[in-house]
């Protein structure tokens, strides 16, 4: 009885073998291309639905992280949303679709699993009051999926990305490998949309981001907002595996956006607030036109690649790559401490602090680079001196240092900031200006 369930066992599994060996007719390609990008939907979808309000101080993402059970049924709930039209399919295999859901149905299944899974330690949440905080009612979600036989395992080295057929360093890329291009190009955007909102002038010294550093949730707040923006028109695909993409965001919604965090957050604040009486419609005589807009870029991974790495597209592109340096691939960072002026408390002495801070980073920052070598006897420092044009660009490529995480405030009242910047671009600078001064001689 022993050895015939083994030899059956056997059988499935041989025939298990054989059916996962067999080629997948274009229907059934299409249909996990569909499925791939509803799944991708859904995981964007549920991000976005976890940043959204319950309360002034709760998100939905606090209420899910309460139990396991919380958290499946909403999972439940998010995967039993449909298709929002038919799903769209592309020259080279990829598949798009969209899911939706409304605001409506997101607060109506956030009631059934409180009523599911009663906490007597949760005080009493009324989702009803998540309209208050949020005038958008629809939230969808854009999918992209790749069908098994586009997967880079599985690709020939002629299958590659019909949408950047053509394009010099595009040669060996996966549609995987465009996508995830894509993915870093629109983080990016939003990311240098993010800075330039927060640079916008408020009064004459004041910016945004001297509010959103007054509370964690502001911040968190802001950041959702951010990144709900979709790009703005097609990519674009540079030579040697870069993708740009646009996004733009009217300056009267980034007010309305502000005025909308100051009410529900200074709501019962003290008046001594520096921000509780502060007109963001002033933002308007301050700022850029009436349309924000920024670019980012993404490059493709290696893991996007047929063959693992790029096409070089020229005998110079080859010799860039064997000769770029180690430290051009890495990224420089500095700290910075700031300590309160005497005397100073409240709001005011942190954003004091956490500038000086910031400041103090920035000098530690421009030390650091200036110390990299270029080669065995040269440093950056020693390069700028004789040469202020490169100077020059040095300083703008410093300025344009982020922000690593939240400021951390230490024990003794002081703060912390650290700053980072990829050396790529800093390479870019020497080597370009180095082949310029030899042309030169």
């Amino acid at each position: 009885m022993k050895i015939k369930m083994l030899f059956m066992m056997m059988c499935v599994a041989g025939l298990a073998g054989l059916c996962t060996a067999q080629p997948l007719s274009p229907g059934q390609d299409k249909l996990m291309a569909k499925r791939a990008a509803q799944v991708d939907a859904y995981r964007k979808l549920t991000e976005e639905i976890k940043g959204l309000q319950i309360n002034s101080t709760t998100y939905v993402r606090d209420f899910i992280a309460e139990s396991d059970q919380i958290n499946s049924s909403f999972s439940e709930f998010i995967k039993g949303l449909k298709v929002d039209g038919q799903p769209r399919y592309m020259p080279d295999g990829t598949c798009e679709v969209d899911v939706k859901v409304t605001l409506q149905q997101v607060m109506q299944c956030l009631k059934r699993i409180n009523l599911d899974y009663p906490d007597p330690k949760r005080t009493r949440m009324s989702f009803d009051q998540m309209g208050q905080y949020t005038k958008k009612t629809v939230y969808t979600a854009t999918g992209v999926g790749l069908p098994p036989s586009q997967k880079p395992e599985s690709m020939a080295p002629k299958g590659t990305d019909m949408k950047t057929a053509g394009i010099p360093g595009w040669e060996n890329v996966t549609p995987q490998g465009r996508l995830l291009a894509e993915r870093a190009a629109l983080t990016d955007a939003r990311r240098n949309l993010a800075e330039t909102v927060k640079g916008l002038k408020v009064t004459g010294n004041t910016y945004v981001r001297d509010f959103v550093v007054l509370n964690d949730q502001i911040q968190t707040s802001l950041n959702t907002f951010i990144n709900g923006i979709k790009e703005d028109g097609p990519y674009r695909y540079l030579p040697d595996g870069i993708s740009e993409v646009d996004v733009e965001v009217t300056i009267q919604d980034v007010v309305k956006q502000l005025n909308t965090l100051r009410t529900h957050y200074y709501a019962g604040f003290p008046p001594q607030s520096v921000f509780h009486d502060v007109t963001f419609e002033k933002i308007i005589d301050w700022g850029p036109p009436k349309m924000i807009k920024a670019t980012g870029n993404g490059a493709v991974p290696p893991k996007g690649y047929l063959r693992g790495k790029p096409a070089a597209s020229s005998a110079s592109t080859g010799e860039a790559q064997s000769a770029l340096p180690s430290w051009a691939g890495q990224s420089a960072r500095a700290t910075g401490t700031g300590v309160p002026r005497e005397g100073e408390a409240g709001t005011a002495a942190r954003l004091n602090t956490e500038r000086a801070a910031e400041a103090v980073a920035r000098r530690n920052l421009v030390e650091k680079v200036y110390g990299v070598h270029i080669d065995a006897t040269t440093t950056v420092r020693d390069y700028i001196t004789v040469n202020d044009q490169v100077r020059t660009q040095v300083d703008q490529f410093l300025a344009g240092a982020n922000i690593v995480g939240e400021p951390r405030v230490m024990p003794d009242g002081s703060i912390e900031v650290e700053l980072e910047i990829p050396l790529e671009g800093l390479w870019q600078i020497v080597s370009g200006s180095t082949v310029a001064q030899g042309e030169g001689e």
